[in-house]
């Protein structure tokens, strides 16, 4: 399990914010923020020791100074359209626990492998980019599972209409499976190509959690569109306790800087 780092939200959303104005991004600048993790398995141990919980926690300080509602969407992935579940918002209050409670064992896709495409065309309708193709599902609460009752339908739907300025945080421990690569890479190329041509106001932030893993094709689409990024997080334990100001030089690199100031 990894250790509890003791995190103060308030004085970390003012170190972000710091960062921000000597960067030159006023405070009206808005973006939404969603983060798609990776659920395949040679994720599991990262999920189960609750390293990407804190991962969360780290990040919700960006969503308040970022996000209008201060609030973090979650989509998770492994391989497959089918494995691709949006989970609702997080925020302070249960980011830190919320994958150990809600995605381990729990989600669709859960320990299998590894495909881009997919999720990153759902981020795309989360905020309005891309028109849904189908009524989103919510998944069930524990109370519903427990007593077999069907998800209330007259829940707000988690997809936009309206499209929204929003940073998509790709969280992977790896690059996409052998065995659909190379038909998922051209896939994603796709995606990505699409949505640039149509101007999407999309940011696609890669988070490399992973020591062995090279991310070649990240860096390579990271190059190829100007909207992408790729962050390295080769140590993830370490990565998620790193102090306030060297968490934020990485996150905050001058590609997306310069975005938000566009």
């Amino acid at each position: 399990m990894s250790q509890k780092f003791s995190l103060d939200l308030n004085k970390s959303s003012t170190a972000f914010r710091l960062s921000l104005d000597k960067a030159g991004v006023p405070p009206a600048v808005r973006a939404e923020l969603l983060v798609v993790m990776d659920v395949s398995g040679s994720f599991e141990h990262e999920h189960e020791e609750g390293t990407t919980g804190i991962l969360l926690e780290r990040l919700v300080p960006l969503a308040k100074v970022l996000d209008p509602d201060g609030k973090i969407d979650l989509i998770t992935f492994s391989d497959g359209r089918d494995s691709v579940e949006y989970l609702g918002t997080i925020d302070e209050r249960n980011a830190r626990d919320f994958i150990v409670d809600n995605v381990v064992g729990q989600v669709r896709g859960w320990k299998r492998g590894t495909t881009y495409s997919y999720p990153l065309e759902e981020a795309l309708r989360v905020f309005g980019w891309l028109p849904s193709e189908r009524e989103p599902e919510r998944r069930p609460r524990f109370w519903e599972r427990l007593f077999g009752l069907a998800a209330d339908p007259g829940l707000p739907a988690p997809h936009s209409v309206e499209k929204k300025r929003s940073i998509v945080l790709f969280v992977t421990d790896g690059e996409n499976d052998p065995g659909d690569g190379f038909r998922d890479k051209e896939r994603t190329r796709q995606v990505l190509r699409a949505s640039q041509k149509r101007g999407d106001q999309v940011y696609f932030l890669f988070i490399g959690a992973c020591e062995h893993e090279e991310f070649e094709f990240v860096e390579e689409i990271a190059k190829e569109f100007r909207n992408t990024g790729l962050v390295m997080a080769t140590d993830p334990e370490a990565f998620v306790n790193l102090p306030d100001d060297a968490l934020i030089a990485k996150l905050l690199g001058r590609e997306l800087v310069d975005w938000l100031k566009a």
